[in-house]
């Protein structure tokens, strides 16, 4: 197949899962298929490359690219998150140019579409130059999860979401929670299709694990610059610094935690409302006992965040898949989860993988912190059990091979809510199984 991937983040300009998972899913899909990444260029980067097996479209603009270098954009702030947007834009229209440039013979055969903010390259791709559409669905914040943004904008992107939708052979989601969603707001349910993600450190695991002298070395140096004592507990947060990852409500509940469980540091590791956390901070009295990376951070540096923490903790009151919660797991920390993240990430409630939480309430986040930090043995089995399910459940090998047949079974034909997947040799399984996703 040639296939080609709409996106707005590619490497090395990560910041975000989104980020991680077209880096973890390109190169595995580029191994028997022809694949192009069109992505917007930040100014400091060529507009045209190959990375491997894959070819790599940035298309530059002078004005937008001047700003990028000078400061970082911020998409929390308004004006630039304004910028972010005139970018993507102008770069989609750029993208269909360069599309229409190709020609018949050079065109892809399937267009990927990665989320709302792309709608435009992906509504020209199919009416203008009639290539069939798959949409990717990776986040619903910003339009039909009405509990976010403004009103005009809500309203603005649903329906540029639903049309889209409406195009699209494919819709592809997360997690179950994410198709329901969509259903519920009158997408077409049938051609909504459930392929998980992979966990983002699996290489990490598949070869000794997690830790190592050398990594706990410089998680030990990180310490020390942070200004955390070698016996101080350490709760780690990681995400975006807005409100649906629930760092306000972590926040609030921190002069309760601090009570209970002396010595205890909360590191805040993101981007985003920095001045706000430094506020809270100050008006809670919490200086001395919150801690911030000062920005995003990833790569080598963040397995050392992970690598410190006694415990993990993500309250999102939204989250389409959340990455970090593999990466805490994979880590082999005790993890607590908001019920924004889905059910999936329990496991086998017996013996569950991470612990749920209300988001949106600091007293429940509270007391979960307060009840684990103290129970080594406790902590311990929610280390163990999320260890082992990030090894057995989630696999970027399966993520790509289900994506492929979902593209395989639009350019088959084939009606929605069926999906051919073929098995890898050692598999066991048939060559082809034609499978349908669950209820």
């Amino acid at each position: 197949m040639k296939i080609a991937h709409i996106i707005n983040q590619f490497p090395p300009n990560i910041t975000a899962g989104l980020g991680r998972y077209i880096a973890e899913i390109a190169p595995r899909m580029a191994e028997g298929h022809r694949l192009t990444v069109f992505t917007p260029n930040d100014g400091r980067l060529p507009a045209l490359e190959r990375v491997g097996g894959v070819v790599v479209h940035r298309p530059g603009d002078r004005l937008l690219g001047a700003i990028s270098r000078r400061r970082r954009l911020n998409r929390t702030r308004r004006l630039d998150f304004a910028l972010l947007t005139l970018n993507v834009l102008v770069s989609n229209w750029r993208y269909f140019l360069r599309l229409l440039s190709a020609g018949r013979n050079g065109r892809p055969d399937l267009v990927a579409v990665h989320d709302s903010t792309n709608f435009l390259a992906g509504l020209l791709c199919h009416h203008l130059l009639r290539l069939p559409v798959v949409f990717h669905v990776h986040t619903t914040e910003y339009g039909v999860n009405r509990s976010h943004g403004t009103a005009g904008a809500k309203g603005l992107l649903a329906a540029v979401e639903r049309w889209l939708a409406r195009v699209a052979r494919r819709i592809v989601v997360p997690t179950p929670e994410v198709r329901d969603q969509l259903a519920a707001s009158g997408w077409d349910r049938s051609s909504i299709e459930v392929v998980c993600l992979g966990g983002t450190f699996e290489r990490l695991l598949a070869g000794d694990g997690p830790g190592g002298e050398a990594l706990r070395a410089r998680a030990g140096g990180l310490r020390a610059r942070l200004g955390v004592g070698s016996d101080d507990t350490v709760l780690l947060f990681v995400g975006r610094i807005e409100r649906q990852k629930g760092i306000y409500q972590l926040l609030e509940a921190m002069p309760r935690i601090v009570a209970a469980v002396p010595g205890l540091r909360l590191v805040i590791v993101g981007e985003g409302d920095d001045e706000g956390v430094r506020r809270i901070v100050a008006e809670a009295g919490l200086a001395g006992h919150v801690r911030t990376s000062g920005g995003w951070v990833g790569g080598e540096d963040l397995l050392e965040y992970y690598e410190m923490a006694d415990a993990c903790v993500f309250p999102s009151l939204f989250e389409p898949f959340g990455l970090v919660a593999t990466e805490a797991m994979a880590m082999g920390k005790p993890t607590i989860l908001g019920h924004g993240f889905s059910r999936i990430f329990l496991g086998d409630p017996a013996r569950p993988a991470a612990r749920f939480v209300r988001g949106d309430d600091p007293d429940d986040i509270a007391e979960a912190v307060i009840e684990l930090m103290p129970d080594r043995e406790a902590r311990d089995s929610l280390a163990a059990e999320g260890e082992r399910f990030v090894r057995k459940r989630l696999s970027w090998d399966r993520t790509t091979e289900e994506t492929l047949a979902v593209y395989r079974s639009v350019l088959d034909g084939d009606p929605p809510g069926t999906r051919r997947r073929r098995h890898r040799p050692d598999d066991g399984g048939p060559v082809v199984r034609r499978s349908r996703p669950g209820p």
